[in-house]
């Protein structure tokens, strides 16, 4: 009887811990994916319909949508290339710093090179931003500035509400 008891709470153990795994994984995995795409949201697919909260809160036409989200999709493709640029940067800037003797013009050249990154990203950012409102109406422009006015005085990239 003894044994019958703890080889069921030792099973019931086990799948708690496997369902917790799981779930944290998700959680990992979803973040991750809306990390990448902090203007568009990420996109979810339910049926034939494209769901983004960001295009939906803008209530664009399907011709908009369509437009945006290829738009969005390689301005995204640029920003994670350049993003992965800055973080081999980055990672050679450590590497410089373990020397014995840290070169210190190499250093500042490195931390430059980071920062044109940087400007670059912010450029073309902005240059999105600005296209996208190009496309918008009045009445979407207001919302889409209020909803990247909201992001930035909370730090954040454009997230669901």
């Amino acid at each position: 009887m003894k044994n019958k008891v703890l080889k069921f709470i030792l099973i019931l153990s086990l799948l708690l811990n496997a369902s917790m795994l799981v779930s944290a994984t998700y959680t990992h995995y979803n973040q991750s994916r809306h990390e990448t795409r902090p203007l568009a949201c990420g996109l979810q697919k339910s049926g034939d319909q494209v769901h983004n909260c960001l295009f939906e809160q803008l209530s664009l036409k399907p011709d908009q949508l369509r437009t945006m989200q290829q738009k969005a999709s390689t301005f995204h493709t640029d920003l994670n290339r350049k993003g992965l640029e800055i973080g081999q940067k980055r990672s050679f800037l450590v590497n410089l710093m373990r020397a014995a003797n840290p070169d210190a013009k190499a250093i500042d050249s490195n931390i430059a090179q980071i920062n044109l990154l940087q400007l670059n990203i912010q450029q073309i950012a902005v240059a999105h931003m600005l296209e996208f409102k190009g496309m918008l109406d009045k009445d979407q422009q207001k919302k889409f500035l209020d909803l990247i006015d909201r992001a930035m005085a909370k730090g954040t990239g454009l997230q669901c509400p």
